[in-house]
């Protein structure tokens, strides 16, 4: 038999407390969001920045306790913070196919809420282009391909406004780590370090030089490095160019990459962004 009914009415009473208590916050945030979008319209600071969205997450994420799970609580901030995004000025997000069907449609949902203004590309490209001409905020592409043929990434040497600045999915269970579909995330304007990143940058070699030698040449310039895609050198001449993920938030003036930049016969480096590291949830069976 289960509890006699006036036995619940204190709790049920209290939850009512709570959620009006929430919502008034709720509603006070939202105050506060429109403040913080009026002010940056006047000095055009950007209204994503995800950056500081990742550390507000693992803050919250540090301190939870209790049976409510931590997947939850990134889903319901994550609805607070795309709402107080789009309350700042108009926010759009484009996408293209990102393996099966749907993928990029739910990734970026999940990133930027349910009722996120979304439009559909039908190629990577477009997208870069997309958000180098300002058509969308910010553009969903896949993760690079280990493959000889250049891909979006490659593109974005022709809009160098366009910047990485956020992986996806950030939250992961801990069996997704590694086999989750992902994307990296577009937009106009430099990356913010949210002091536990990577970055993505590339290295224009001159000569054929293999994922072996490459990682060989960064270790001895203390660099964590690792080779996400390998496509041949747009000039024909036999060169390679290297698609490399970096520990840390490191550009192309980071003297660790120019010494390796020198090792590799003087390699033409160019930081494509950074981002900051997907959380990987351990306690999760």
């Amino acid at each position: 038999m289960g509890n006699p009914p006036d036995s619940l009415t204190p709790l049920r009473q209290e939850i009512d407390s709570i959620d009006k208590s929430l919502h008034d916050l709720l509603m006070r945030r939202a105050e506060i969001v429109g403040e913080i979008g009026r002010r940056k319209a006047s000095d055009g600071g950007p209204t994503f920045r995800p950056a500081r969205e990742a550390q507000l997450l693992r803050r919250l994420l540090a301190r939870h306790q209790g049976d409510l799970p931590k997947g939850v609580l990134v889903r319901l901030w994550r609805e607070i913070i795309s709402s107080s995004t789009r309350l700042q000025g108009d926010f759009s997000v484009g996408f293209c196919p990102i393996e099966e069907d749907g993928v990029a449609l739910r990734l970026a949902n999940a990133q930027f809420g349910l009722d996120a203004n979304v439009v559909k590309f039908a190629s990577a490209a477009q997208v870069v282009l997309a958000v180098g001409r300002g058509d969308v905020s910010v553009g969903l592409v896949p993760l690079p391909h280990s493959s000889d043929s250049p891909e979006w990434w490659a593109q974005m040497q022709n809009v160098p406004q366009v910047r990485i600045v956020a992986r996806l999915p950030w939250f992961l269970a801990k069996d997704e780590n590694g086999e989750a579909p992902g994307a990296f995330v577009l937009a106009a304007g430099e990356p913010e370090p949210s002091d536990g990143d990577r970055s993505i940058l590339t290295f224009a070699c001159q000569s054929d030089v293999s994922r072996a030698r490459f990682a060989d040449l960064a270790a001895q310039n203390d660099l964590d490095a690792d080779t996400q895609a390998v496509a041949a050198g747009p000039d024909g001449s036999g060169g390679r160019v290297h698609l490399v993920d970096v520990a840390g938030f490191v550009s192309e003036d980071d003297p660790r990459v120019r010494g390796l930049a020198t090792l590799l016969d003087n390699a033409e480096p160019r930081w494509l962004g950074a981002y900051a590291v997907p959380f990987v949830d351990q306690t999760q069976s």
